[in-house]
């Protein structure tokens, strides 16, 4: 179960980057509506705040795809990581795929990547196999590695995930 755990953490990260870039097109019955009204993280703690990756424990590889179109759709990652897509974030049907590789970095790759939504879609991740402060942790968006953006998170400690929205794919992981 935490190999599962870890898996979806990545892919909820990634997810939630994802529909934070998309803008405020979301439904109004899409999951976890108060992320679009969530203000950004201020300026001068992006540019003053160096994120360090989550230290997660993913023992294996994960992938998953499935086809999804106009009317919207889940990805399901498994261990509550999920990507949402409300209807119209998707203009044709399209197969998306998420890998949420093994090791010590909470992080998922989507594709086809580049694309962006018209609406945007909603990741949650699972911080359960972190073992860094849960109440602290975010969805940024990786370029080469390296923290590019915080995408504005919010957490459910109950739940132990982490939500974000995202308006275009490439590579999301948990940070602090």
């Amino acid at each position: 179960m935490r190999k599962n755990s870890s898996l979806r953490l990545l892919v909820a990260a990634a997810a939630v980057a994802v529909v934070a870039a998309c803008g405020d097109h979301a439904s109004p019955t899409a999951p976890a509506l108060a992320l679009r009204h969530a203000p950004p993280p201020p300026k001068q703690q992006q540019q003053s705040h160096s994120h360090q990756l989550a230290q997660c424990r993913i023992p294996h590889d994960v992938w998953v795809s499935a086809r999804i179109g106009p009317r919207g759709g889940t990805l399901d990652l498994g261990d509550n990581n999920t990507i949402y897509f409300p209807p119209g974030a998707l203009l044709t049907d399209t197969t998306i795929t998420a890998h949420v590789p093994a090791g010590n970095v909470a992080r998922v790759f989507f594709t086809p990547e580049g694309m962006h939504f018209p609406v945007a879609a909603i990741v949650t991740l699972s911080v359960s196999p972190c073992i860094t402060p849960t109440s602290l942790l975010s969805v940024v968006y990786l370029q080469a590695d390296t923290v590019s953006e915080v995408v504005p998170t919010v957490s459910d400690p109950h739940a132990w995930t982490v939500t974000a929205t995202i308006s275009h794919f490439s590579s999301y992981a948990v940070a602090y």
